[in-house]
């Protein structure tokens, strides 16, 4: 069984957070079952400490053209700043980051707000795993109807893990903006003059 290690910029940590920190955050919350209920806390911990960190990967995805929308790609958000060191195993702690008031994070510092986050999101991930695939969205369900059934499917078929409202919870300031381009100049190879 893995170890919980949420030590700041550590090569080996696993977390962002401490179970001590993250009881002491449900304690000032309403009951969540999933995190009350859980069989292993601290792996919620880390798993959750995993779905976060995935967002420093940027990752860009190709759209096809449809009902009159050109081709594109959709590039996700990320986190911005930058790792404070190159030997640090997550995403955090980071340099170039800034709390909701506008202040300096110091670059040895995972900040409250992110532990916050992230004992949501724990408990999130022990109510209902959303990192796997969901069948209604993954077959892009939208709507159902009985009389004379019908059924309706989306275009474009989105993975949501993180909840909205754990992406609430940190400032708009640590991510990138979700950027839209076009598909044509990529689909060409560019050739140069000599």
């Amino acid at each position: 069984m893995a170890t919980l290690v949420a030590t700041p910029g550590a090569a080996n940590a696993n977390s962002y957070e401490t179970l001590a920190e993250a009881l002491a955050y449900f304690e000032t919350r309403t009951e969540v079952a999933g995190w009350e209920n859980a069989d292993d806390q601290e792996v919620l911990l880390m798993m959750g400490t995993r779905v976060l960190d995935a967002m420093a990967r940027a990752r860009k995805t190709y759209v096809p053209a449809n009902k009159g929308v050109a081709a594109h790609f959709i590039t996700r958000r990320t986190w911005t700043g930058a790792p404070a060191t190159t030997t640090q195993r997550l995403a955090w702690p980071r340099t170039g980051m800034y709390d909701a008031n506008g202040n300096a994070i110091a670059s040895n510092v995972i900040p409250q707000d992110l532990k916050d986050a992230l004992s949501e999101l724990a408990g999130a991930l022990g109510t209902s795993d959303s990192t796997l695939d969901n069948d209604v969205i993954v077959q892009g369900l939208t709507s159902v109807k009985a009389g004379t059934v019908a059924l309706t499917f989306k275009d474009m078929i989105e993975r949501h893990v993180l909840p909205d409202f754990v992406y609430d919870m940190m400032p708009p300031s640590w991510f990138t903006d979700e950027v839209i381009t076009p598909a044509w100049p990529a689909l060409f190879d560019v050739v140069s003059e000599r």
